[in-house]
């Protein structure tokens, strides 16, 4: 199409627009940049909104349709200083204002000028490729809890833009895997790989240009067929996709709302995903990332395993005098016999399960929230006196201390007659800090000395043996196990190499 004059330009440009011609289609068939026909568009609309001088270069002054919404602006501006032009428009339209976001975001932009950045140029994958995760770090005013740091997991497909998040009180490694597997139920599936930066929990250090990952991790992802890609510090455009939405986040999910609590927040950022991440026209794509995701990247992602991985965490603990085990201040109960035993607990999101030495499970409770210093008692765990208190429910597990642990008990008896079992039980509680040989040695010391009670083995203890942790005793068990397994190693003479060289020096 050739056109004399550029009002003439602009009128098929618009006309066209108006029938129902795409920008992209528009651009094609004048041959000229998408910009150009935005910015034709944009300018006719804001004529037609704001009104035009026919000597140019300015707006007819008149009546706008935010003029009757200006005070309920300013309200808002008040109470929330950062809010965003969409954020702005979405409390206006709920108020009944039927102008367009164009105005709104200008008049923002006359009150808070920002200075604009270089656009950075991304580039593309392919569906199901890849993913990006990161963190972010907020400080939240909760209206029941007041402010509380809290942390945004962001997990985001590359293609389609799908974004899921969550916000949780720490960054530790099982709530990162579980944050994952959410991730991965959100969406149906995982891409082949995912870029992360410098999170501990996944990337330990960068070797000789090399990244070295988190065995954990590895053994996690490895699960879901994935692989992680290390991002280099320092380059946040390396991770764009996942940076960026963390501003939408910022501007849209948390601006100008209220929330009560954490949980508030966790609902409402549910909501958001489904009604507003999911839905808005990504400014890349043009397209929304749910509309992209079914049509594309769905199918193309890894499908999830059977068997989800087993993200709970496993610990040793030692069942205290009162038949308590303790994990994060608060407190599970156990049947009596266990006490003093050394005990594995597995704990899950919502779920804590104790086990016996033989690795029997002998306790199930919910899991109470970290820190409220509570305790979980089931009742069947309570018996009687005598298997609370009494010398016969730990006889076994005290003789297993060593050979001094049966002459050391039956004086031990006739000296605290009534009282030989809550010693015994003190005596076992000591393997938390201490070897069971060193334990033995001790009470072999007391014996000499005539000292049958649970105080002395302490004091013993404390001046003879060197502690060490519950983490170090599963250490030496493991390495145990596999001393079993492994074959032995034979050192060879020396005399076998020296023939072997001289042989070779030999031809």
């Amino acid at each position: 199409m050739i056109f004399k004059t550029r009002e003439e330009l602009d009128h098929a440009v618009v006309t066209m627009h108006n029938d129902g011609w795409s920008k992209r289609a528009l651009a094609k068939t004048f041959k000229m940049s998408r910009n150009t026909i935005r910015k034709i568009i944009n300018t006719n609309q804001k004529n037609r909104d704001q009104g035009h001088s026919a000597l140019g270069g300015g707006k007819v002054p008149g009546k706008s349709k935010l003029d009757p919404h200006i005070p309920r602006v300013e309200e808002l501006l008040d109470r929330y200083p950062k809010i965003t032009g969409q954020r702005l428009f979405e409390e206006l339209r709920d108020d009944g204002y039927a102008g367009g976001i164009t105005i709104l975001r200008e008049r923002l932009a006359n009150l808070r000028p920002h200075p604009k950045k270089t656009p950075i140029i991304r580039f593309e994958t392919l569906p199901g490729v890849q993913s990006q995760m990161d963190w972010s770090p907020y400080t939240i005013n909760f209206a029941k809890e007041g402010k509380l740091k809290i942390n945004c997991f962001s997990y985001i497909l590359g293609f389609s833009r799908r974004q899921y998040i969550d916000f949780t009180l720490d960054r530790t490694f099982y709530t990162l895997i579980r944050r994952h597997q959410d991730a991965f139920d959100y969406f149906g599936g995982v891409t082949r790989h995912c870029l992360y930066d410098g999170e501990k929990t996944v990337l330990l250090r960068w070797e000789a240009g090399r990244p070295v990952y988190n065995p954990r991790f590895i053994s996690f992802i490895t699960h879901y067929m994935s692989k992680p890609v290390g991002c280099r510090a320092g380059r946040p455009q390396t991770k764009g996709k996942v940076e960026q939405p963390f501003k939408y986040v910022e501007g849209n999910l948390l601006n100008a709302r209220t929330f009560q609590d954490l949980e508030d927040l966790r609902t409402t950022a549910r909501w958001w995903m489904i009604n507003r991440s999911d839905c808005h026209i990504h400014d890349t794509t043009h397209q929304t990332p749910l509309e992209r995701f079914l049509a594309q990247e769905q199918a193309a992602l890894t499908p999830l395993p059977q068997h989800p991985y087993d993200s709970s965490q496993v610990v040793l603990r030692i069942c205290r005098l009162d038949g308590f085990v303790e994990f994060e201040t608060n407190f599970y109960s156990v049947p009596f016999e266990y006490v003093a035993d050394i005990l594995a607990v597995k704990v899950g999101e919502h779920e804590v399960a104790v086990y016996s030495p033989d690795l029997d499970q002998i306790a199930c409770h919910e899991r109470i929230p970290d820190g409220m210093a509570k305790k979980s008692e089931n009742p069947d765990h309570r018996r009687s006196a005598k298997i609370r208190y009494g010398l016969e429910p730990v006889r076994e597990s005290f003789l297993a201390l060593g050979e001094f642990a049966e002459p050391f008990l039956s004086r031990l008896q006739i000296k605290q007659p009534r009282n030989a079992g809550a010693h015994a039980r003190i005596i076992l509680a000591m393997k938390e800090n201490y070897h069971a040989d060193d334990i033995n040695k001790a009470l072999k010391h007391a014996i000499g000395y005539y000292a049958f009670d649970g105080k002395a083995i302490e004091r013993i203890l404390a001046a003879t043996a060197r502690k060490r942790t519950l983490e170090s005793f599963r250490n030496e068990k493991a390495k145990r196990q596999l001393e079993k397994v492994l074959p032995k190693v034979k050192q060879r003479s020396l005399n076998e190499y020296s023939a072997l060289i001289s042989r070779g020096d030999s031809k």
